[in-house]
């Protein structure tokens, strides 16, 4: 009986540890180590699980526009706790975005950081803590 209670005891505990392995690094993804600066105009916002999600139209230096996917490092619950909505920053506004860039060759990706609006104010999209100091 002991055996039996200590083998369904160890593999509970091993199965609660399944969840640990599905995340993932982002380093893994991201050149944490960089942080590259965009500016453009906010096409969508979507404070969704397992990330946000945040797209921006960029104008390039050659004049071209480019679309720019940008994934906060949060999770929806906590940027929904910091205040964060799906119009916190609303379709159209003009904002900069740092954060580290894609590992992906050629992609237009970043992992959010901080995203700057027209009027100053600093929010943060890695972590959903809404408002952060310069």
């Amino acid at each position: 009986m002991k055996f039996s209670l200590s083998l369904v005891l160890t593999a509970l505990l091993l199965l609660s540890a399944l969840p640990a392995l599905a995340h993932h690094s982002a380093g893994n993804f991201w050149y944490t180590d960089k942080n590259v600066e965009v500016q453009g105009t906010v096409k969508s916002v979507k404070i969704i699980n397992p990330h946000p999600e945040m797209v921006i139209e960029v104008t390039e230096a050659d004049g071209t526009k480019a679309i720019w996917r940008i994934t906060g490092g949060g999770n929806a619950s906590g940027m929904i706790r910091a205040g964060w909505k799906n119009g916190t920053l609303p379709v159209g506004l003009l904002v900069k975005v740092v954060g580290h860039p894609s590992r992906t060759e050629g992609a237009k990706a970043l992992l959010a950081g901080k995203v700057t609006t027209p009027d100053g104010k600093v929010l943060d999209f890695s972590a959903g803590s809404g408002p952060i100091d310069e």
